[in-house]
């Protein structure tokens, strides 16, 4: 290599043979690319949940999310309870929403590890992203376990 000395470089999944600067540049997209792909499954997911009760589809997960309203519907959809929103779009509105949201995570014993209101209200992706993976996987597990346990009834 002409006066670049290859670079062995490992980042989680990501070991590249390539000169330094290259290497770092191509590193640096996998989380970008990993968030993607979390954002459009987890949209995906949720958009199918507001398919069966008949809600409007999300289009921008974190924006949409932010005011705890598609939130709301959403538990509304999987704990089969209805729960009140509230209305106005100030930012209090959307931490009372928020923050009714992970009360009820709480009382269905879905564990949130340093999330709080303030965390989706201000459009943390990662903590978003962390918030809708506990959902999916208390749900999803918990309806794959019904499965499981009819089947071996049978």
């Amino acid at each position: 290599m002409s006066g670049l000395a290859a670079t062995t470089f490992h980042w989680k999944k990501c070991r590249l043979d390539l000169p330094g600067h290259v290497a770092l540049q191509a590193c640096k997209r996998l989380p970008d690319e990993h968030n993607d792909v979390q954002k459009k499954t987890f949209t995906k997911w949720i958009n199918a949940r507001f398919s069966k009760s008949g809600k409007p589809p999300i289009n921008d997960m974190f924006t949409d999310l932010k005011d705890g309203r598609k939130l709301l519907d959403l538990l509304e959809g999987l704990t089969g309870t209805s729960l009140p929103k509230e209305r106005g779009s100030t930012r209090v509105h959307a931490l009372n929403n928020v923050n009714r949201v992970l009360q009820v995570l709480h009382q269905n014993n879905v564990e949130l590890v340093n999330i709080g209101g303030t965390d989706i209200v201000d459009g943390n992706h990662k903590l978003t992203l962390g918030l809708l993976w506990s959902i999916i996987l208390h749900w999803q597990v918990k309806d794959v376990m019904k499965d499981v346990m009819s089947d071996l009834q049978q």
